[in-house]
């Protein structure tokens, strides 16, 4: 499994391996996202880098910086939940074709899941078969995580239900 830092240092590194130009506000703005372990609206994000890296940025200038993040596999749009989430794989400097995300209905965890290039090619052939074409191949799973399903289950006990 890949390990991701948030150390300014090596964030310049992944954008010069990604050929972004390291910008303090491009830098920050991935670096709030990291430092966030979780997934953020823009809006979400400013709030972020605001209270934890006293950077104030108007909302505008963060889609732009994330639809440049974004392009550049760095970071993940999720569309059903409008947010984004850094690349998992950010210093495997190896391409992940198919990213499929495991999102919690509950707390917001995002979970970023491989599927085998097999599997992958079966569900295109499927959708194929029935006259469809794909827009992204990123599939989105909702679901509930192993630590609110534990405390639905505690929760439970509580009540004695």
């Amino acid at each position: 499994m890949c390990q991701k830092s948030s150390n300014k240092d090596y964030l310049i590194e992944v954008f010069n391996h990604a050929g972004i130009k390291a910008t303090e506000k491009r830098v920050a703005i991935f670096q709030g996202l990291m430092m966030a372990e979780q997934a953020l609206s823009p809006y979400e994000l400013a709030q972020y880098c605001k209270e934890h890296l006293e950077l104030t940025l108007p909302a505008v200038s963060i889609y732009r910086i994330l639809d440049l993040l974004v392009a550049a596999d760095l970071v993940h749009k999720l569309d059903t939940v409008n947010k984004y989430i850094c690349c998992s794989h950010i210093d495997c400097h190896k391409p992940h074709p198919h990213n499929q995300f495991l999102i919690c209905s509950v707390c917001q965890k995002v979970d970023e899941v491989h599927m085998s290039s097999q599997l992958m090619a079966q569900l295109s052939q499927q959708i194929q078969a029935c006259g469809y074409q794909l827009n992204s191949p990123q599939f989105e799973f909702q679901g509930v995580c192993s630590s609110c399903q534990a405390q639905a289950d505690d929760f439970s006990v509580e009540l004695g239900t």
